[in-house]
């Protein structure tokens, strides 16, 4: 009978990842110790392209433990965020979009499970246009957003401050 109970038990995870996407994804590379990690482009090529067919906004491709390196697709509607404790390097790579910086995070509500918060938008913030190439750094504490999206493609490089 509890054999039953385990079987059902591992349908019901198995059904619940094909309704719900993957129970547990694959871990991200750990950062090695003692040497430097490549990343061909076409391997982040692959990535973009897997992020957008799946409509997936976050591909970690490093997780260092304090920091991480990240593919990231963001969407117009996403909203700003704030970091306590993290600080944003954004590396422009595709397309341009307005950077949105500083000033208050309204409606601002903390994210349960990180040092985020979200608002629905900032007032009093400074607008910057971003192109490829460009780099945007985000210190913890500062509200930042984006606007005017077009084919905006960054790498987000993440570091924990504390």
């Amino acid at each position: 009978m509890a054999k039953r109970g385990f079987v059902s038990a591992a349908l019901v995870a198995v059904c619940c990842g094909i309704a719900f996407g993957p129970v547990q994804a694959a871990p991200e590379p750990t950062a090695a110790k003692g040497k430097a990690t490549y990343f061909p482009h076409s391997d982040i090529e692959n990535v973009w392209k897997d992020l957008e067919a799946k409509q997936v906004i976050n591909k970690r491709v490093l997780e260092g433990g304090s920091y991480s390196i990240n593919v990231r697709i963001v969407r117009p509607n996403d909203p700003p965020l704030q970091h306590a404790n993290s600080l944003d390097i954004w590396l422009v790579s595709e397309g341009s979009a307005t950077a949105i910086t500083g000033g208050t995070l309204v409606g601002m509500e903390k994210r349960p499970n990180s040092d985020d918060a979200a608002g629905k938008s900032i007032t009093g913030g400074v607008e910057q246009a971003l192109k490829p190439g460009d780099v945007l750094y985000v210190p913890p504490g500062v509200p930042h957003g984006f606007k005017d999206l077009k084919g905006f493609r960054a790498f987000l490089i993440r570091m924990d401050t504390k």
